[in-house]
């Protein structure tokens, strides 16, 4: 939950300082028109940073973000995999951000993708992930897929002990890339460059960035080569020595106006050609209704970004803390839940539920019949309790209760209710036609919440339980200090 806070204020300072950012750049912008001839090139650069922000720091992001989801970590360090599920969450966030997403396994040598096209990581296929995963660096931009070229970006999924598990990340359709920028050309007249920090160029709007070279390996192009780069080097080494004046935007003929912008995230930089605007009479009275409308649709646009990603990680959370078997909070929500308990509580019921019996139940009637069961006892678990309390799954047939400002007294009362109302349940398999009862053990601890930890709580919980079952199941026993 705190990372999940994190992220929602760093997408939304990323939002609110590039539009800050937009708001300042266009007033300088329009200021050095009357100085510089009035230069046309502000009504361009406002969309553009939007839309690099969306095209490309965004995917970024978003790969960054799901390369330190605790839920995901987790589950593909398992032993086997249920590849629907990770199908699953990588579709998800492709649906959502209308991209090509991705995850590479280091454990299991497999890549699986949005298309649910599977790879396996030991074959020839797989070059740039051997590649890559010994380079000393956590996050790369990559080109692949040669038959529909992509702008992929590569995070490192790391665990806590900071072993390499894998890559995983979005994807960029060059074709879909190039559309975007194309209309820009066509409106104003200018290419885009982006340039990496080996100052080779990485994306563009023009025909230099089209190719079926694998990796682009025929067709790195390095912006040292181009004319108008020279000139620009040239203009700026004056500028420094004093012999000329720069603004944002750079005159370096009469032909073309040069800008340049850092993309922070990737260590790129975005620079803009364009040819100078011939009229400037008009611009006054464009520019004060152009800059309103502008306002209205950023507040429009931020309202809309700030529930896409509310929306967002809501999903993420609810799919991350959620138990998928009994839709109950799983054991990361259950510690979470616990550390907030003190700002509002003195003290709690700790009670730990386990199913008796549950390895004859699923060794006879089969695993699917034993997850009916678990559904059961989990939703009976949850009736009649208080909006205060909370169930949760603890793992396999072990349930855990959280009762706030109970005492034991009061908990075992209300859970010896729950017990009887779970074993006068009948549970009639489909293998027969037999109906039998299941049962459950409770074991109770009760404690003050200040300075004391989940796990010293649930130690006594446990001891409780463990007298439960040797003194023959299906009882509540409180644990005595």
């Amino acid at each position: 939950m705190k990372f999940i806070k994190k992220f929602d204020h760093y997408i939304s300072a990323i939002f609110i300082i590039t539009i800050i950012v937009i708001i300042a750049t266009s007033y300088f912008t329009f200021k050095e028109f009357f100085a510089a001839n009035n230069k046309k090139q502000q009504e361009a650069v406002m969309p553009l940073f939007s839309l690099i922000t969306s095209e490309i720091i965004r995917p970024l992001t978003v790969s960054q973000y799901m390369a330190s989801d605790p839920f995901l970590l987790d589950y593909i360090q398992q032993d086997e995999l249920d590849n629907k599920v990770i199908f699953n969450y990588i579709t998800s966030i492709s649906d959502r951000f209308n991209t090509m997403s991705f995850i590479a396994i280091e454990k299991h040598l497999l890549l699986i993708d949005s298309t649910n096209k599977t790879t396996d990581l030991s074959g020839q296929d797989a070059e740039w992930y051997h590649r890559l995963k010994v380079i000393d660096k956590e996050q790369f931009t990559d080109f692949g897929n040669a038959e529909n070229p992509h702008l992929f970006f590569d995070v490192k999924m790391m665990n806590e002990q900071r072993e390499f598990l894998g890559f995983i990340g979005l994807a960029i359709d060059l074709d879909y890339f190039a559309s975007k920028f194309a209309s820009f050309k066509k409106r104003f007249g200018f290419e885009l460059y982006f340039v990496d920090e080996d100052n080779n160029i990485t994306l563009s709007s023009n025909q230099i960035m089209k190719t079926t070279s694998h990796h682009r390996r025929e067709a790195v192009v390095n912006i040292n080569e181009l004319d108008w780069y020279k000139q620009y080097q040239s203009q700026q080494k004056k500028a420094h020595e004093g012999l000329v004046t720069t603004g944002i935007f750079d005159t370096i003929s009469s032909d073309l106006i040069i800008s340049q912008m850092p993309i922070k995230e990737l260590n790129w930089r975005v620079f803009i050609v364009a040819p100078p605007a011939d009229e400037q009479g008009e611009y006054w009275l464009l520019f004060i209704p152009k800059l309103i409308i502008f306002l209205l649709v950023s507040f429009a646009l931020y309202s809309i970004f700030a529930l896409c990603i509310f929306n967002f990680t809501s999903s993420v959370v609810k799919d991350s803390e959620t138990d998928y078997l009994t839709q109950l909070p799983n054991r990361s929500y259950i510690h979470w839940k616990y550390s907030q308990l003190h700002q509002e509580h003195d003290h709690v019921s700790v009670i730990i539920a386990d199913v008796d019996n549950f390895k004859v139940i699923n060794d006879t009637y089969g695993h699917l019949f034993g997850d009916d069961v678990l559904k059961v006892i989990a939703q009976k678990l949850s009736e009649n309790l208080r909006s205060i309390d909370l169930t949760g799954r603890w793992g396999g047939e072990e349930f855990i209760l959280l009762l706030p400002d109970t005492d034991a007294k009061q908990a075992q009362e209300i859970i010896d209710r729950i017990r009887r109302n779970i074993a006068n349940i009948p549970f009639s398999p489909s293998s027969t036609s037999k109906k039998f009862n299941v049962t459950v053990s409770f074991g109770i601890s009760e404690s003050s919440l200040a300075d004391v930890s989940l796990q010293d709580i649930l130690a006594k919980a446990d001891q409780a339980l463990y007298r439960a079952k040797t003194n023959g199941r299906n009882q509540v026993v409180v644990h005595l200090e």
